[in-house]
């Protein structure tokens, strides 16, 4: 029995040795821009500045006169008829369809083998969910726009759970797609930010959220995005 207790206890510390050596390796100056890659570490850094501009503006109520002003812009500038284009792209968005995706898309994974794919995408989607809906959105408890045209919409409203949890999801998705069909990835990213945008439009055309909910809601999606591709990458080279 004590032979057995040892070898567990050793077997625990070379897990958490190996764990630490690998981070010490990863951010030596050369492996920490080869791991983030540089692109996408410019780029989480702005959104990680402009989200956290954002956040001291909305602090400060500095946030709603604009808000409300590209509201009333958007539906001045666009015709009646666009609300159909609003409902179908919002419905899209929606958690449950989300979550529709997440499991077929595990599922997929699962039957190719494809176990450390399946586990980012898991883990990501529920660290989003969890860090918007738990955490952001009661910190800043910030109200819905009046006069919405969506039924059973509750809660609070920044940052947007649509943007961000969509946005990590799909590009998060094409990434892992992209590994295997390259020749792909440029179509498949211009047609999720297409409808990424469609969606963040149709739901401040909707009075859903405000714009600066749906742009707060992407930059946190774009850096869970980036941290992901983290953890795939330490845990295999081919991404």
């Amino acid at each position: 029995m004590l032979g057995f207790a040892n070898l567990s206890f050793f077997d625990g510390n070379l897990e958490y040795i190996i764990l630490k050596m690998k981070f010490k390796y990863i951010f030596k100056s050369s492996t920490f821009f080869e791991v983030f890659d540089k692109v996408n570490l410019i780029i989480s850094f702005f959104c990680l500045t402009f989200l956290s501009w954002l956040s001291w503006q909305l602090v400060q109520e500095n946030l709603n006169e604009f808000d409300e002003s590209f509201l009333q812009l958007l539906h001045n500038q666009l015709p009646s008829s666009f609300i159909h284009v609003a409902k179908l792209f919002y419905l899209l968005g929606e958690a449950e369809v989300a979550v529709f995706i997440v499991l077929f898309s595990l599922g997929i994974l699962c039957w190719r083998r494809l176990w450390l794919e399946a586990q980012v995408v898991a883990a990501s989607s529920l660290t989003v969910l969890l860090l918007i809906d738990q955490v952001l959105k009661p910190l800043f408890a910030r109200d819905r726009p009046l006069g919405r045209l969506a039924e059973n919409i509750h809660g609070r409203s920044f940052p947007s759970g649509h943007a961000s949890g969509n946005l990590l999801l799909y590009f998060l998705l094409i990434h892992i797609i992209s590994v295997r069909f390259p020749q792909q990835k440029i179509r498949l990213y211009v047609t999720a930010i297409i409808v990424l945008l469609l969606m963040g439009l149709g739901s401040t055309y909707l009075r859903v959220h405000w714009l600066t909910d749906i742009l707060a809601g992407y930059c946190v999606g774009y850096i869970l995005f980036t941290l992901s591709l983290v953890f795939l990458k330490i845990s295999d080279k081919k991404y």
